[in-house]
């Protein structure tokens, strides 16, 4: 054989790969087959009754297609076939030949199997338990596997991190597998040329290898005539620290592959992702979602009293009652009047609601200045925080309160005394409403990339070297004063990543950081719309909770124009000699362009563990407010809403947000001679009598939470401190040792904005 297109495979590999993934897909969305108890039961039912039935059918020409096993056994049978020589090994123990498989299916095969199997054990269900897919484990057989040689628990436990690395949506993209196919092709023949070296394939080609060996009888046919033996492979090595073997052999094959067919290994979305955050992060409870959500209710106010030493005093006097909401907008409830020497009134029945916008309730104490004059001035006031009450959870039912506390009258040495009480009716669930405390950020923390409980699950090439980054810790608060989230925001220009951590209650719940085309094809590779072009400047943050991959957002900055100011004409001029004037010609005016700051723009996709849903892109305004599914946020002031029909997405909300801000960070243009610490506000207001249009700037309190001031990747400090052939991963923390060769221009990668 003389080149890599001469390999043929009895397999459409492409429609099969597209089967695997769906089938991987499936198997990431059932919790219950992470559980070893599970899996222990699942691996007796392949062993003792998967594969005799198996065995039994082999005269069937067509049975890979015909028999559909219960996705509990599907996925040990899965893993057994990706130790080929291992279960290769077992069925002819056992059975005398290779078992075969196919990853597509006849249409009928799952019914008709179903059929087969309650012939054959009336006594098994065919499906896996609901039971165990609820998590509720009930008792299951003891089993002594028969593979005394190969591990299967720990070989399924090796690939639930490779479904995570193949999940998203271009591993199942047509054009993108067509060229997997040929690398595999490439990956196969580099093997023939060098049986001796340990050749690591990236993840295009993994899949498609995996796929293939989801065909054992074909696998065997192609390997053992190209390479005159089964070809083995071996996932049991991990560790991809610098000089681990992993590593070692990856800089190997890229060198190899060079070499070979003139062209760098690596490919953009190819490459490894890290391990799934399931499991490593926080996962809030209905109880803790219910700590977390508004709360609204009716306050009834029965007696209100202010008390002073002078009881004799005749003054008249007027409480106003007014409820002040967070921003600060006032709305008048009641008046009240009665004489200074007497203020006490009760069975009043006020009635009032209040909820997770309300912040105080004001009480000013009001007297006219002169007798006879009609103006007058507040001579005292207090206020009432009812939040502590509205989020007490032991008056879920309702209850009453009295408040106490003293008041200063103007004009009078000594404070008065007042008294409020009533009853609170029965708490409702209600928006939630969090407002940012921001926090400054310290330049000169150490987080070296090895440490894995600072950074979470962020994949970062391990070291213990120095890494010096910018970090700050922000509060979100409900309006009752409780922080509800603390949210680390994390800046490494030498890692070349930018995080946001989500903490509840001290629990890392969610992570976002940023992504390159280590994890995204270019759209060039796919026929889909999930990719990065980072010649368009575009930025990515991927979303994590501890349900696996929450979102990524792709975002650009779009519409900036450049403002060109206009020339006013001028009347030509005839000569007059007499005068001695000489002539002078005209010239034509012209309207000037309107400068435009531009605005970030968001290609938004969800990701579950089934599917993806379609893309939706957002623009983001810079000054108004954001609405977005359950959430309202507003940039300028710090503050998230969650609809109270919502409050289950809270987390991904307040993620969201936080990473709409870290994309303006790094997409915004800034000036060229831009520093960190500069402010980014027009040096003039206005110029004539228009109004400059503004970046992004210090106003705006997300925005300064996320860095905008701060060192950070940004693509203005790519333009200005990274090798103009800089590979799109490199920019994104990505953990590849080696570039893709995707070059970018480096030029699209900042405005001059002075």
């Amino acid at each position: 054989m003389t080149n890599y297109e001469s390999i043929e495979f009895g397999v459409d590999l492409v429609k099969a790969s597209q089967a695997e993934y769906d089938f991987l897909l499936e198997v990431q969305g059932l919790e219950c087959l992470r559980n070893d108890a599970v899996l222990q039961n699942a691996i007796r039912r392949y062993e003792s009754l998967w594969l005799p039935l198996v065995a039994s059918k082999t005269e069937n020409i067509n049975l890979p297609e015909c028999l559909l096993p219960p996705i509990d056994i599907a996925w040990v049978w899965h893993c057994h076939m990706l130790a080929p020589h291992k279960y290769a090994e077992y069925c002819l123990s056992l059975f005398g030949n290779v078992l075969d498989h196919s990853v597509t299916k006849s249409t009928d095969a799952y019914e008709s199997t179903k059929s087969t199997w309650r012939l054959l054990y009336p006594d098994e269900p065919f499906e896996v338990s609901n039971d165990l897919i609820d998590g509720n484990i009930l008792h299951i057989p003891l089993h002594q596997s028969k593979s005394d040689s190969f591990d299967l628990l720990e070989a399924i436990h090796r690939q639930q991190d490779f479904v995570y690395n193949i999940h998203l949506p271009h591993y199942r993209d047509t054009k993108f597998l067509e060229a997997a196919v040929t690398r595999y092709k490439k990956y196969l023949f580099l093997k023939k040329k060098n049986p001796a070296d340990f050749l690591v394939p990236c993840y295009d080609i993994d899949l498609v290898w995996h796929t293939h060996q989801l065909h054992p009888i074909d696998y065997e046919r192609v390997t053992k005539s190209l390479l005159g033996r089964l070809l083995i492979h071996d996932d049991t090595d991990s560790d991809r620290n610098p000089g681990s073997k992993l590593s070692n052999a990856y800089g190997r094959t890229s060198n190899l592959w060079k070499n070979e067919f003139e062209e760098t290994f690596a490919t953009a979305g190819a490459m490894y992702r890290g391990d799934s955050p399931k499991g490593r992060l926080y996962r809030l409870t209905p109880s803790d979602i219910e700590h977390i959500s508004g709360r609204k209710t009716v306050i009834v106010i029965n007696s209100i009293s202010i008390t002073k030493v002078n009881k004799n005093d005749k003054k008249d006097v007027k409480l106003q009652i007014l409820r002040t909401n967070l921003f600060q907008q006032s709305t008048l409830i009641q008046t009240l009047s009665g004489k200074m020497g007497n203020m006490t009134w009760n069975n009043q029945n006020l009635q009032f609601s209040y909820g997770p916008t309300d912040k105080t309730i004001d009480f000013k104490l009001t007297a006219r200045k002169k007798l006879f004059s009609g103006k007058s001035q507040t001579i005292g006031e207090f206020q009432e925080r009812f939040g502590q009450l509205i989020y007490n959870h032991e008056l879920q039912n309702g209850g009453v309160f009295k408040s106490e506390g003293n008041m200063k009258l103007k004009n009078i040495s000594s404070e008065a005394k007042y008294m409020v009480s009533g009853s609170i009716g029965r708490l409702f669930r209600a928006d939630t409403i969090l407002l940012l405390e921001a926090a400054g950020f310290e330049a000169d923390i150490n987080l070296p990339s090895n440490e894995d409980e600072l950074w979470g699950p962020v994949p970062l090439h391990k070291s213990n070297a120095e890494n010096i980054c910018h970090v700050a810790s922000h509060s979100l608060r409900r309006l009752d004063g409780n922080v509800i989230f603390t949210c680390r925001i994390i800046h490494s220009v030498k890692m070349m990543t930018s995080v946001v951590q989500i903490f509840f209650q001290d629990k890392m719940a969610a992570v976002a950081h940023v992504i390159g085309t280590e994890q995204l094809p270019m759209k060039s590779q796919i026929s889909g719309n999930l990719s990065l072009n980072p010649s368009e400047k575009e930025r990515a943050i991927l979303i994590k909770t501890g349900e696996g991959d929450s979102m990524i957002l792709v975002g650009k900055w779009t519409g900036f124009v450049r403002g060109v100011p206009g020339i006013k004409g001028k009347l030509g001029q005839p000569a007059n000699f007499k005068l001695g004037i000489r002539a002078e010609q005209g010239r034509s005016g012209f309207f000037g362009i309107p400068g435009n700051p531009g605005h970030l723009e968001i290609k938004v996709y969800r990701i579950n563990s089934k599917h993806f849903q379609r893309e939706e892109t957002i623009s983001i305004p810079q000054y108004d407010v954001l609405e977005f599914e359950g959430l309202t946020l507003d940039f300028q002031r710090g503050i998230i809403t969650c609809n109270e029909m919502k409050i289950d997405n809270i987390l991904h909300y307040v993620s969201f947000s936080f990473s709409i801000a870290l994309l303006h960070v790094l997409c915004v243009p800034r000036p060229a001679n831009w520093k960190p610490g500069d402010s980014l506000k027009p040096k003039l207001e206005k110029r004539g009598g228009r109004t400059v249009e503004r970046f992004p700037d210090e106003d705006i309190t997300f925005l300064m939470a996320a860095g905008l001031h701060c060192l950070t990747p940004s693509n203005h400090y790519i333009h200005n401190n990274v090798n103009a052939n800089l590979c799109a991963r490199c920019a994104s923390g990505g953990i590849t040792s080696s570039s893709c060769g995707i070059g970018i221009s480096q030029k699209l990668n900042a405005i001059d904005t002075e």
